[in-house]
């Protein structure tokens, strides 16, 4: 059964922040140098245009292929 996109998008995400959400990663760089702090910040409106912007396939594909990396570790 396919994954709805809103799904993998989280899965991916979950993938990337491992021990919280992208805005908690970007208070915590912010609060050790507000100037990584701001890339972070943009960093993390990419990630989210371009996980707007893809294919939910290609995004599955890519979860698929990310995961089976890990099993493989």
């Amino acid at each position: 059964m396919p994954l709805s996109s809103d799904e993998t998008k989280q899965l991916l995400e979950r993938l990337v922040f491992v021990d919280g959400t992208a805005e908690d990663w970007v208070q915590d760089v912010w609060a050790l140098s507000p100037t990584l702090g701001e890339t972070a910040a943009r960093l993390v409106d990419i990630l989210d245009s371009l996980l707007d912007c893809t294919p939910e396939e290609r995004l599955e594909a890519l979860l698929q292929s990310l995961y089976r990396e890990q099993l493989e570790e």
